[in-house]
């Protein structure tokens, strides 16, 4: 009887019945339910390794280091304090890469004076913007994984600057100096010289050392003032009232101020800095940049459909010194 009695206990507990696994007589959960992909916790501030620490003032929401591609894409459907840098720069990706196929069609049939070089110059914007935000994306999908990762992710967020900063020029410049082609040359070429610098800067393993940091500021700065001296060329030699136009530095303008105002609240850590824990998730400095940049990106592309219009619109328009 004791056999028999033995055999009876050990069939009683059934997985089938109770739902769950014994192994040396202790109960433990069904796999899928502790699938490390579902049931990962989320970290705060002081559980993640130095390489991994951005912002002092996002204290928790972190994801736990995956070294892994295909757990750290996993997480790109879940709900941390990176979920909204992901979604917001892959839609806006996804919205660069597309506009151009709507536009090309009605752009180029609605002026006879169009041509290549238009298609050209909006394609150097379009794409340099959809570039930068699918690097940035997918540097914030992936700085999970290591921390070699992680270092080569944030040069290609870097790198995809570059790209934005030189494919926005370029359309400036061209309709900015429609009129004057030897201009138009020399501020190409000054503007991709210093592109290709950057990303030199940006990509060299022994450009990234503490004594080099000066040459990457010039250089970067040196990018940056490239956008801007062109416009202050034009509106000395041509005049305010035909570079707004022609420029459209209105919308210049407001695009500057929606990447300077998510610059500068980045830069302060603002508003997560005065409201501990309140924006981990939601609403941090960084999340709201992205969402500028955005905006950024579209006033941008408003301001080059109004000099499109104006450079081809008008009859006679190098022979006209004033709208």
């Amino acid at each position: 009887m004791e056999p028999q009695m033995g055999r009876t206990r050990l069939r009683k507990p059934s997985a089938a019945q109770n739902g769950s696994i014994h192994t040396n007589g202790r109960p433990v959960g069904r796999p899928v339910e502790t699938s490390p992909e579902k049931k990962r916790p989320l970290l705060t501030w002081d559980e993640i390794p130095a390489w991994y620490q951005d912002n002092e003032y996002i204290l928790s929401g972190y994801r736990t280091v995956s070294s892994s591609y295909r757990k750290s894409i996993a997480t790109v459907t879940q709900i941390h304090n990176e979920t909204v840098n992901i979604h917001s720069h892959l839609i806006g990706s996804a919205l660069f890469f597309t506009l151009p196929f709507i536009l090309y069609e009605s752009l180029r049939s609605r002026y006879e004076s169009a041509s290549t070089a238009d298609i050209i110059v909006f394609s150097t914007f379009f794409f340099g913007v959809a570039i930068c935000f699918l690097l940035s994306a997918t540097f914030h999908i992936f700085n999970n994984h290591s921390e070699k990762t992680h270092v080569f992710g944030n040069q290609l967020d870097y790198l995809g600057i570059v790209i934005l900063m030189w494919g926005s020029t370029m359309p400036c410049v061209y309709y900015g100096f429609y009129c004057t082609p030897s201009l138009q040359t020399t501020y190409y070429t000054l503007v991709s010289v210093l592109a290709v610098l950057c990303v030199y800067a940006t990509l060299h393993p022994s450009f990234r050392l503490p004594k080099y940091r000066h040459y990457r500021t010039t250089m970067y700065s040196g990018l940056g003032l490239s956008f801007i001296i062109p416009i202050v060329h034009g509106v000395v030699k041509f005049g305010w009232e035909t570079q707004v136009w022609r420029m459209s530095l209105d919308w210049m303008l407001l695009m500057t101020t929606f990447n300077l105002t998510g610059g500068a609240l980045y830069a302060m850590r603002i508003p997560e800095k005065w409201y501990p824990n309140r924006f981990d998730i939601w609403g941090a400095s960084h999340q709201i940049m992205h969402c500028l940049v955005i905006c950024a990106g579209i006033a941008h592309l408003f301001g080059l459909l109004r000099s499109f219009d104006h450079v081809h619109g008008q009859t006679n328009v190098c022979g006209r010194t004033s709208v």
